[in-house]
């Protein structure tokens, strides 16, 4: 059954990309309003691309944070501390300077 929705799935595929085609190769009225609509279609991928990126990224921050959150509660993350690394200490001199 499933691939019997496959293969009606390809074939619808295959035939709209043909008539899109023929119809931007024949007709030069329509040739624009292709061109914007798979400009349209191609802009709606790519977010839709993102999308399940930024899902996949959260999912897996979330899986990894509730499984190694009893062990790092009180733990800094790596960037903060390669962060306070690179900044320098202020002294006390420093900061009566700066008021």
């Amino acid at each position: 059954m499933l691939s019997i929705i496959i293969v009606f799935s390809s074939l619808f595929i295959v035939s709209l990309a043909g008539w899109t085609l023929s119809t931007f190769v024949t007709n030069d009225d329509s040739q624009k309003v292709i061109k914007e609509e798979l400009q349209n279609i191609f802009e709606i991928t790519k977010m839709l691309l993102l999308s399940i990126k930024s899902l996949i990224q959260i999912l897996t921050n979330a899986s990894f944070l509730s499984k190694s959150e009893g062990s790092t509660a009180n733990k800094p993350t790596g960037v903060d501390e390669q962060l306070l690394k690179i900044v320098p200490p202020i002294s006390d001199s420093q900061e009566n300077k700066a008021a």
